[in-house]
């Protein structure tokens, strides 16, 4: 596979459709079975990670943010 292939595929699962199709197949299967399907460890603990990052990023702009306000 070559890098313009490989770019291609990583930028496909964000696509809206994409996205789309796989919260209906979880969703079917959620129907079906009455459980959601587990996702990969390595991607949940990835997405923890950006989520955690985001939110301090943004708690220390509001501190920032504050500390401005505050000093005048």
């Amino acid at each position: 596979m070559s890098q313009k292939e490989h770019n291609k595929s990583r930028l496909n699962r964000y696509k809206p459709s994409t996205i789309r199709a796989d919260a209906q197949r979880d969703y079917e299967h959620y129907k079906a079975t009455g459980e959601w399907s587990k996702k990969d460890p390595a991607v949940v603990k990835r997405t923890l990670r950006l989520v955690l990052i985001t939110v301090v990023i943004f708690l220390m702009l509001a501190i920032v943010l504050l500390l401005q306000a505050i000093g005048g």
